[in-house]
């Protein structure tokens, strides 16, 4: 289903194959005030626990995104709320972006996680912790500038590390080669 029918702006896809049962592979996107909140994360370990994290920080995205524009604001505030009582050590990569739909200006924070593809071109990310590893770290905020019909492709290590019959690892040089095939 598109994600927003109504919208002639925006075309989104999104897919999830845990690798088990449940998984802590995560992503989640709205519009708020003509601006898509975006954000797409993998979480330490699977299972069960890996699952519990997922929906905790999929469900602090959504609220800390409410309130506020700025990325970074977004993804050092979950990391505070990851970080209080992970007796666990778990941690989430994270990519957290605001795309203004009416100047195509982008705004992001990324916090260790696989950097997305814009057209065939990896974005230029800043190496951020995770979040969940450490309290009080900052993270950066970074922006660009998207022309319409841009098309972005983000991901997890999932893909990367799926596997053949052959027990052979898709890998990064296979994802970019596919995504460079469709520019």
């Amino acid at each position: 289903c598109p994600a927003f029918p109504h919208r002639k702006d925006i075309e989104l896809a999104a897919a999830l194959v845990p690798a088990k049962a449940v998984g802590g592979d995560l992503y989640d996107f709205f519009i708020r005030d003509e601006k898509l909140f975006f954000c797409i994360g993998d979480v330490s370990g699977k299972g069960v626990p890996a699952s519990l994290v997922m929906a905790v920080s999929r469900t602090l995205f959504r609220n800390i995104a409410a309130h506020t524009d700025k990325p970074s604001h977004i993804v050092e505030t979950m990391n505070e709320n990851i970080c209080e009582g992970n007796d666990n050590c778990m941690f989430v990569t994270l990519f957290v972006g605001v795309l203004d739909l009416q100047t195509g200006h982008l705004s992001y924070c990324n916090a260790g996680h696989e950097a997305p593809y814009v057209q065939d071109k990896l974005l230029a990310c800043d190496a951020n912790l995770p979040i969940g590893v450490m309290p009080k770290m900052p993270y950066t905020n970074q922006e660009t500038d998207l022309p319409f019909g841009t098309t972005i492709f983000f991901y997890t290590d999932g893909l990367t590390e799926a596997e053949n019959a052959n027990r052979e690892l898709f890998g990064r040089e296979r994802v970019t080669e596919t995504v460079t095939a469709f520019k």
